[in-house]
């Protein structure tokens, strides 16, 4: 097991925009890699999502990929983990919808080099995204999608475009330990009807890092 560093996992992403993030948003990357740092935020978000997934919400819940209902004001704690053993930044986002009770959705980031990133969902499949900071804003812009088979990455861009659209996001601060932000998903063979996006706002509750 390699030892825990000084440096945040994002740090190395982000390169040399890394010194000029708000306070919000470096605590919010605050993880380091090959330890057990954790970050907690909370919040609310409103979930759109186009009426083919809401007919899709079963499966979506069974596979454990993005939120199986839409919602507005949905309360929400993400919890950022990393692990002993990697360089991977770990989301861990509950849900409590109304009606339903809690949803916990996870993914895991894998740094592939600077300003670029693949998040894994369950199942193996991976959204690759570049990670810049620009204009006051974290933005994800989207490079196409790959399928992790027996550990390798596999390219999956056009069918996963097709299927899914494209992916965008933002993450902008509002505070010294606050931060808003929005996912969009759309854009395939089935537009509207497939399209997905959650935005809101967070507050830092928890950095527990280098302990």
């Amino acid at each position: 097991m390699t030892a825990a560093g000084t440096t945040p996992i994002f740090a190395d992403i982000l390169a040399d925009q890394w010194d000029i993030l708000p306070p919000a948003l470096k605590a919010h990357y605050a993880n380091r890699p090959y330890s057990r740092d954790r970050v907690t935020v909370t919040g609310r978000l409103t979930i759109r999502m186009g009426p083919l997934l809401r007919l899709a919400s079963p499966l979506l819940k069974a596979l454990n990929m993005l939120t199986p209902w839409p919602g507005a004001d949905v309360p929400c704690t993400v919890t950022f983990l990393s692990e002993p053993n990697s360089r991977a930044f770990i989301f861990e986002r509950r849900f409590d919808f109304p009606g339903h009770g809690p949803y916990v959705f996870r993914s895991k980031m894998i740094p592939q080099g600077p300003h670029e990133v693949i998040e894994y969902m369950a199942g193996g499949i991976g959204w690759r995204c570049g990670y810049v900071f620009e204009n006051g804003q974290v933005r994800l812009q989207h490079r196409g999608y790959v399928w992790r088979f027996f550990g390798v990455p596999l390219p999956m861009s056009w069918p996963g475009q097709i299927l899914l659209g494209r992916g965008n996001a933002f993450e902008e601060a509002t505070g010294d330990d606050r931060f808003r932000m929005r996912m969009t998903l759309g854009g395939g063979v089935f537009g509207r009807l497939t399209a997905y996006s959650y935005e809101g706002e967070f507050t830092v509750k928890e950095i527990a890092c280098g302990q």
